[in-house]
């Protein structure tokens, strides 16, 4: 019995210590009335996938000051 309550608490505790983990944020910018693309790289701390996802992939696409020229935000997590 003290056996199967010894593997429970390691077992609980593997399961929360992996959740938690730095995540890298890698976006690339561009305009759709240029060749150019910017590169940002933003790294969470100690953030669960799930939280570092919706972080890292709000705010997908938005109008610069010129109507015509839409900036595209492109991001993926690693």
């Amino acid at each position: 019995m003290k056996k199967m309550t010894l593997l429970a608490a390691v077992a609980i505790a593997i399961v929360f210590s992996s959740c938690r983990k730095d995540r890298t944020c890698t976006c690339t910018y561009t305009n759709s009335g240029s060749a150019n693309a910017n590169t940002q790289i933003t790294t969470y701390t100690k953030v669960t996938k799930k939280a570092a996802l919706l972080n890292c992939t709000s705010g997908t696409s938005y109008n610069q000051e010129k109507p015509y020229d839409v900036q595209t935000r492109t991001c993926s997590l690693k």
